[in-house]
């Protein structure tokens, strides 16, 4: 079978030596051989050594783990039901097995000092090593370089779509599935799961759904989400509900406000929410100014009628040279245009296409745009 690392290969932590002999171990990404082995199995021996890898070869289960979608299935699978063993029942016949119970905390990560403390002081210190909450099941951080776009198949077949400079970290268990957005824009695609809602923080709020798409962008403290089908939640305070008072000064009105539960908003499709310290604005999208905001996603700028101001913000987004707009009175000027993320050069020349504007290239890494002068 498929294995992340060489046959018989030994390792050796203090006086221990751990050998292992998995076949076709070379090449993640090659067939696997339905009569000898499947994907279930690789993800089941996987999972039995997951604590003991080492940095190469966490990297080849990766590699394995990404080589095809039902590999990634198959884990996720595994991991559930060894989650779900039942522990509870060992406890309670009074004499539980040692060995279930020791793989059982290895995947829980618990230390396996409870063992010896659930031996001298019973069942009850056991279960309470049992309450802790479990490791995340799934654990990852993205993120995108400037001009670059990323779409990233998530555990349970969700779909993350990274934008232009873009930062985000995940984490899925039995009980959750969450993402952080950290900086840029995201889109997201989730597939239904009521017993385990999705939950997008980003700012100070944060979006939940069970199934749904949509998009959200962060500029600065401000947060924008747009849904694209279906419908989803906004929590406006959800990320800094229990943050202290800025004032120190500890008072009944501000402690109030802090409390208070974050009032939801509900978004359907089309619709699109802005939200800093509270609602900025709602609004609804029609479906042609929706397709043009999520272009990006096909690596493309459409503008259609927006202020030259609003077009350099967005356009400079995805390149590194920085474009200036240096007189007021042209920042209004209304630009259309369909053109590739970070082609400067495209851009300018559209722009420069308006009589009333000049492009003045100051260095190679620098644009002012004016208004022209002859």
């Amino acid at each position: 079978m498929q294995r992340a690392f060489p046959t018989n290969t030994s390792r050796t932590s203090g006086t221990a030596s751990v050998s292992r002999s998995w076949s076709n171990v070379n090449n993640p990404s090659s067939p696997v051989d339905s009569a000898k082995t499947s994907a279930e199995e690789e993800a089941l021996r996987w999972l039995i050594d997951l604590d003991d890898l080492n940095e190469v070869e966490r990297a080849q289960f990766q590699t394995w783990l990404d080589a095809r979608p039902e590999n990634r299935r198959a884990f996720t699978k595994a991991e559930r039901d060894w989650r779900r063993l039942d522990v509870v029942q060992q406890l309670a016949s009074g004499e539980p097995d040692p060995k279930i119970i020791d793989k059982w905390l290895r995947r829980r990560r618990i230390k396996r000092r409870y063992l010896p403390l659930a031996a001298a002081a019973g069942i009850a210190a056991l279960a309470a090593a049992l309450s802790l909450p479990p490791s995340p099941a799934f654990e990852a951080s993205y993120r995108t370089a400037v001009g670059e776009h990323r779409k990233i198949l998530l555990p349970d077949e969700s779909v993350l779509t990274l934008n232009t400079d873009s930062e985000a970290s995940v984490v899925y268990t039995d009980e959750y599935r969450r993402v952080q957005l950290h900086r840029g824009e995201a889109h997201f695609v989730i597939e239904p799961a009521r017993e385990r809602p999705f939950r997008v923080e980003a700012g100070t709020g944060a979006v939940e759904v069970v199934g749904t798409a949509f998009n959200v962008l962060v500029k600065g403290d401000l947060v924008e989400v747009t849904v694209t089908e279906g419908v989803v939640e906004v929590l406006p305070h959800a990320g800094n509900a229990h943050a202290d008072n800025a004032d120190g000064l500890g008072s009944a009105a501000a402690t109030a406000a802090t409390d208070a539960p974050p009032l939801a908003q509900t978004l359907t499709r089309g619709e699109r929410i802005r939200y800093r310290d509270g609602i900025e604005s709602r609004s609804t999208l029609d479906p042609g100014e929706i397709s043009r905001k999520l272009a990006w996603q096909d690596g493309m700028l459409d503008f259609q009628g927006d202020s030259l101001a609003s077009v350099i913000e967005e356009a400079g987004r995805y390149t590194s040279i920085r474009m200036t707009i240096e007189d007021p009175e042209i920042a209004n000027l209304s630009v259309t245009g369909y053109l590739k993320a970070g082609d400067v050069e495209t851009l300018l020349a559209l722009i420069e296409s308006n009589e009333l504007v000049a492009v003045n290239r100051i260095t190679p890494d620098l644009v002012h745009i004016t208004a022209r002068r002859d």
